[in-house]
């Protein structure tokens, strides 16, 4: 949170606006994209998914936290 408070560019405030819409929206659709997907497929699918989505989390926030240090 206080890193994308600290967003260059930003007006203070706007970037911790902008990191918790976007948890709030997390929060909102995850539950009905694993049911979509266990839908579609099976529920162990569904669930692989909330699995898959921390792992790409990982590997980006990685990568962001290089970009700025440099």
């Amino acid at each position: 949170m206080h890193t994308g408070d600290e967003l260059p560019g930003l007006p203070s405030g706007t970037g911790l606006t902008i990191v918790s819409w976007l948890l709030r929206g997390g929060f909102l659709l995850s539950p009905l994209l694993v049911g979509f997907v266990a839908d579609l497929s099976s529920l162990r699918v569904g669930l692989l998914s909330v699995v898959l989505a921390g792992a790409v989390t990982i590997v980006l926030a990685r990568v962001l936290v290089d970009r700025t240090v440099a």
